[in-house]
């Protein structure tokens, strides 16, 4: 028997699970963390703020902030919810034929959310934190 192959199916398949929770509870973290810490650290450093208002693109960058924070949110209720309800229906035949069960089993079955949320929130802050370094290395008389 290889490695990979364990007597219980289930187990193996748990523990994959488990590791693509950890992996998933973690990058959100760090995704919220980042997000909320940009617009955070406008708010705290004077000079830093002044420089991103006089540059034009406050509002554009706060926005490619929340816009992925934002993002993050949304992602954890649709996961939250369809855990939810995969939970509800757990040895629940009856709840399994209803049509929340259903169609909350559908979502919860397209990783592909996952991916372009993810995706997308990492390109907001891709965006937002380049022009944070484009307002810095403008020269000063421009800024």
């Amino acid at each position: 028997m290889r490695p990979e192959q364990e007597d219980d199916d289930g187990a193996q398949s748990d523990g994959h699970f488990q590791n693509y929770a950890d992996y998933s509870r973690t990058l959100r973290a760090w995704l919220v963390a980042y997000g909320v810490g940009g617009p955070v650290l406008f708010l705290t450093n004077d000079k830093l703020a002044k420089s991103v208002a006089k540059s034009g693109h406050a509002s554009e960058i706060v926005t490619f902030f929340l816009i992925g924070v934002g993002l993050q949110i949304l992602l954890a209720l649709i996961n939250k919810w369809s855990a939810w309800h995969m939970y509800r229906g757990a040895g629940d035949l009856s709840y399994q034929k209803g049509w929340r069960y259903c169609f909350w089993h559908k979502i919860n079955s397209w990783s592909w959310i996952d991916f372009w949320v993810d995706l997308i929130s990492v390109l907001a802050f891709v965006v937002a934190t380049w022009r944070v370094l484009v307002v810095f290395m403008a020269p000063s008389s421009a800024v």
